[in-house]
């Protein structure tokens, strides 16, 4: 239901937006664009961190130029500031205050001057968390998705038309792919310069719309925006996203067969299961046919799997995962607290692994007290498992994605943890499923 305060919030957002967008060709409506975001958070508390999650995919262009510092922090930064100083409810335990203070202390005993920036990033991201999680009953989790998915569909929808925007294309590099026959295709990536990244905003929001769509929490038009999503995805050709979304969809199944079993006989239920899976055969199936399928089986190898080896099964990242395991294990200073927040020194590319990239930065030491922190943060509040899940989705798809991305030191990694842990903690749900028949029918 849109009340009035949503048609208000959006209208200040896609003005704010317009500008930004304005911007990309005169840094006059982008500082003004700024503003008015800025305003919105500050003004609307608590709820605030919907126009951060509208705002999130756009973080690419809010800059004076490529390649600079994004005003999204600014957005961030003023949340922040609201939050501490003009929020009563605001509180910060004394756990969660030792937690980050061990992590910032063991950071400044093994982190060089270059680096430290980095440090007050993660810092930054941490403290925002806090804030939002012990604001949680303030926040609807739907309503916070809707906005996030509304910046992603808009953000591509941008990089579709990105000739047609002034400026747009200066902060836009397409990433393209050679297959094994000589062909090259581009990667779509909305207004971002990787797909991977693009894509891991997508994983999430279809994780989480399957979750709405499985405990019935969703509206019609839940399945169109998950159709809608996945059709960028597909267009990024990006492996690790198909390999996720197949695993998401494959235990969101699960769990719906599972609850079926629980169900007493009846005809209409098992008629709406075959129905169910009939269409996702056949989606399956039309998918499989389009031209974009054929080159995920070319990326993975179908017909001459035995063929290939792991350096091409998972695009080169094993053997950028070998080098950070060689220098892990080279020297047991590095294996107790890694090698700080830069890896220039050793020349080595990104991880593509969110979990080597802590080992090695960090240490064994420093990754336990960076997921105490995370514990700090997200183990306070209740999160009921049992019975309910698909809450887990959007988490399983972060951790999957995990394996093949680098997550350590981008702000959208702690923009999807509250996404995970919202819907983890998100408990007030429809149960009819575990309605028995004869109750059903005596409310009718």
């Amino acid at each position: 239901m849109i009340t009035r305060k949503s048609t208000n919030s959006i209208a200040i957002l896609g003005l704010a937006l317009l500008l930004i967008i304005l911007g990309l060709s005169n840094t006059v409506f982008l500082i003004i664009g700024i503003m008015i975001a800025s305003s919105y958070i500050f003004l609307s508390g608590a709820e605030g961190i919907y126009g951060l999650y509208f705002m999130l995919p756009f973080s690419p262009i809010m800059k004076f130029a490529p390649g600079g510092n994004t005003f999204f922090n600014v957005l961030i930064a003023v949340y922040i500031l609201r939050m501490i100083f003009l929020n009563p409810k605001t509180k910060i335990s004394l756990y969660q205050i030792l937690s980050i203070l061990a992590l910032i202390i063991f950071s400044l005993l093994n982190t060089m001057d270059s680096s430290l920036i980095k440090l007050v990033e993660l810092v930054i991201y941490f403290v925002l968390a806090f804030l939002v999680m012990n604001n949680k009953d303030d926040i609807e989790v739907r309503k916070l998705l809707m906005y996030f998915i509304a910046g992603i569909i808009i953000a591509s929808i941008l990089g579709s038309f990105s000739d047609l925007i002034p400026g747009l294309s200066g902060f836009m590099q397409e990433t393209r792919i050679k297959l094994e026959d000589g062909d090259v295709f581009g990667r779509f990536s909305g207004i971002q310069t990787n797909p991977n990244f693009y894509t891991m905003d997508i994983t999430i929001a279809i994780a989480a719309l399957l979750y709405m769509i499985g405990m019935k929490k969703h509206r019609w038009y839940d399945y169109v925006l998950v159709i809608i999503l996945l059709g960028f995805g597909i267009l990024s050709l990006s492996l690790s996203f198909m390999l996720a979304v197949g695993v998401i969809f494959i235990l969101y199944l699960a769990f719906k067969i599972v609850q079926l079993t629980k169900l007493s006989f009846d005809v209409n239920v098992v008629l709406r299961g075959i129905f169910f899976i009939a269409l996702t055969l056949l989606i399956i199936s039309e998918i499989s046919s389009l031209p974009y399928m054929n080159i995920y089986f070319q990326r993975l190898g179908v017909g001459s799997f035995l063929d290939q080896s792991l350096s091409d099964l998972t695009t080169g990242r094993s053997d950028i995962w070998s080098d950070y395991l060689s220098l892990y294990l080279s020297d047991w200073r590095i294996f107790l607290v890694g090698v700080g927040y830069s890896v220039e020194a050793y020349h080595l590319r990104q991880a593509h692994n969110y979990f080597l990239e802590l080992l090695v930065h960090l240490g064994i030491i420093g990754t336990i007290l960076y997921f105490n922190v995370l514990n700090s943060i997200f183990k306070p509040f209740s999160m009921k498992v049992k019975g309910r899940m698909l809450c887990l989705l959007p988490l399983v798809a972060l951790i999957f994605r995990g394996f093949g991305i680098n997550l350590f030191f981008r702000e959208n990694f702690i923009f999807y943890l509250i996404i995970c842990a919202l819907i983890m903690a998100d408990d007030d749900r429809i149960d009819d499923l575990k309605t028995p028949r004869k109750e059903v029918s005596d409310e009718k």
